[in-house]
């Protein structure tokens, strides 16, 4: 989890920790886009989580960079959200709440919890939508779906986020999916190392806070 600043701010009616962070690739850790998408906030067992996506922009931004539309995409969302930015706050209202979803119906695999049936449910509704407005086309010498004309522009990363959640909980490895066990972290991540023992999302911030807690402890012991 990146380090965080945090500010309190009102979003569609609900206060919420909001953290203005500069996203890179290199913050893409979680293995799967709903993951890494779940993973732009923190803190969630707090009941007061950590949104690090600040509106349509930032999240179109964030969208392109976990791969989830190409340049030209990504340029008309952006020319999208410019021309009608009342729409996409709106569809940023829904995308914080189907981020919600996710994360509850994630970290429910993680640590064999309960499913809500109606986080399913939330994820079922975008996974119809998208699939309405998807064909599948040749890619090279293979395969992919591509969204169609009539696709609403400023819709298809939740569209590509609801399909590789369903992929995720389809095909797994759902016995590999963890959470960051680092302070107020919680990030969602499949474990892709050799011994499926992972237990931060990186070894560069919540994995090196947590050796130097350690060796402070032992000093602390030491000097008692």
């Amino acid at each position: 989890m990146p380090y965080i600043v945090t500010v309190q701010i009102i979003f569609a009616g609900v206060r919420m920790r909001f953290s203005p962070y500069p996203w890179t690739a290199k913050d893409m850790i979680g293995g799967n886009a709903a993951l890494d998408f779940v993973n732009t906030a923190s803190a969630w067992s707090s009941g007061d989580p950590v949104c690090r996506l600040g509106g349509p922009g930032a999240f179109a931004d964030w969208a392109a960079l976990a791969g989830l539309a190409d340049e030209p995409e990504a340029g008309r969302i952006k020319a999208a959200i410019v021309r009608d930015p009342d729409a996409a706050q709106r569809l940023f209202a829904k995308a914080v709440k189907f981020r919600s979803a996710l994360y509850r119906l994630f970290n429910a695999v993680a640590v064999g919890g309960d499913i809500d049936v109606e986080d399913l449910s939330a994820l079922t509704e975008w996974t119809r939508r998208a699939a309405r407005y998807s064909e599948l086309g040749r890619d090279g010498k293979g395969f992919r779906r591509f969204w169609t004309e009539e696709a609403p522009l400023i819709e298809i990363q939740l569209f590509a986020i609801a399909e590789a959640a369903e992929n995720l909980l389809e095909h797994g490895p759902l016995n590999r999916l963890h959470a960051c066990g680092g302070d107020n972290c919680e990030w969602l991540f499949v474990d892709h190392s050799k011994n499926g023992r992972r237990r931060w999302c990186s070894m560069a911030t919540c994995g090196n806070d947590a050796k130097v807690r350690k060796y402070r402890k032992r000093q602390k012991k030491k000097a008692a």
